[in-house]
């Protein structure tokens, strides 16, 4: 679906997304105040890939590989990420969270659960669904940019 500039539906479709960007973000660093929202969304990819590779982080968030390197190397210094070689490529490291790296990310991911618990206190089971559909056919779907002419 196309979409002329100024459409009342998408500005405020943009707007409820930069505001539930910044509320999630916000939340996060309230909830768990031992990670950033970057430190959560890192290890949380981490623990989910069981392993994640530098590269594949850089092609996820889409940053250049000197950021993803500081964040990691922050993030080993802090002992909450190892990194081991990778089973089927001895010369592949994977960056994996650590113990406590674990335990912050258990911790943090209760209390995000909770929260988002919270917030849909009273929606349907239909509700709650549709909403983790709609968001994850958003997330998934292409964000190229069409070229200006």
């Amino acid at each position: 679906m196309q979409v002329a500039d100024g459409d009342p539906e998408i500005l405020g479709l943009v707007r409820e997304l930069v505001t539930l960007s910044r509320r999630f973000r916000a939340n996060a660093e309230r909830l768990h105040p031992d990670l950033s929202f970057v430190d959560y969304s890192l290890l949380s990819e981490m623990a989910e890939r069981n392993g994640a590779r530098a590269a594949d982080l850089v092609g996820l968030y889409g940053i250049n590989k000197s950021t993803i390197s500081r964040q990691v190397a922050a993030l080993h210094r802090a002992g909450l990420v190892v990194r081991a070689a990778a089973p089927d490529n001895r010369r592949v490291q994977l960056l994996h969270p650590s113990d406590r790296g674990r335990e912050l990310l258990a911790r943090a991911d209760a209390l995000m659960h909770r929260e988002v618990d919270t917030r849909t206190d009273g929606w349907s089971p239909d509700e709650v669904r549709t909403l983790r559909s709609l968001l994850a056919r958003y997330n998934t779907a292409s964000s190229a940019l069409p070229e200006e002419s």
